[in-house]
């Protein structure tokens, strides 16, 4: 196949989706690793505005904030269009995220997501319509998380869309799916909260210290139930 004028001038941008409540060294690792495995051009962090499953989030300027503060690399950057949506009662679905991307950035998009959410993306929104906007690369954090995939309807798309060359996927805008295996991260925002809320200290290994001292001066996450 050749590769047109067109594929060769586009950037190549990352699409990290979550919560971040709140952003912690494990987001970070995988961020600075997928720019340095992709080439990515740039890569934006997209905090969840509403929760698609009505999780109780803190504040999304403050999870904004937290982000913007962490972000030291050049090519990362934070993204407020599942926020922006947010305000006018919209909740957050992938689907609509990665539809705006390839609309209105003509770039190649890469949606990063956790071998534990793929594990279940049959619960998503037209989880068979997000090839249509992006590249999935599955982040599995685990050891053989993804060797024996359970779920028929999964294990189909997956074998369907897989791709072993990083580089095939330049080729087109959308369409394949990869699995980028890192060390097992023993980091998670839920164990952070739980942290936080019973007043037991979180060290750098988790969260960057400015991120620590930026909760603390707002009062996040200081009782189970708690988000401001």
């Amino acid at each position: 196949m050749k590769l047109g004028n067109n594929y060769k001038s586009m950037p190549l941008i990352g699409l990290f989706g979550g919560a971040f409540n709140p952003i912690h060294n494990g987001h970070l690792l995988i961020a600075h690793a997928l720019i340095n495995k992709l080439n990515l051009d740039e890569l934006f962090f997209i905090p969840t505005g509403i929760s698609a499953t009505n999780k109780s989030l803190a504040p999304a300027d403050h999870r904004l904030n937290m982000i913007k503060l962490a972000l030291e690399n050049k090519k990362m950057n934070a993204c407020s269009y599942e926020l922006d949506r947010s305000l006018i009662k919209k909740k957050s679905y992938t689907f609509n995220t990665l539809k705006h991307f390839f609309e209105k950035n003509n770039a190649i998009n890469f949606f990063i997501i956790g071998s534990d959410n793929f594990l279940q993306i049959n619960t998503w929104k037209n989880w068979r319509k997000l090839l249509d906007y992006s590249h999935i690369i599955i982040v599995d954090r685990e050891i053989s998380s993804l060797s024996t995939i359970e779920d028929n309807e999964i294990k189909e798309f997956y074998e369907q869309h897989s791709v072993e060359n990083i580089n095939k996927m330049k080729l087109k805008r959308n369409g394949y799916i990869y699995i980028h295996h890192m060390d097992y991260i023993n980091i998670a925002s839920s164990e952070i909260r739980k942290k936080l809320q019973s007043k037991k200290g979180v060290g750098d290994d988790a969260i960057p210290e400015k991120i620590r001292d930026y909760i603390a001066a707002n009062n996040l996450y200081k009782s189970i139930g708690q988000v401001i």
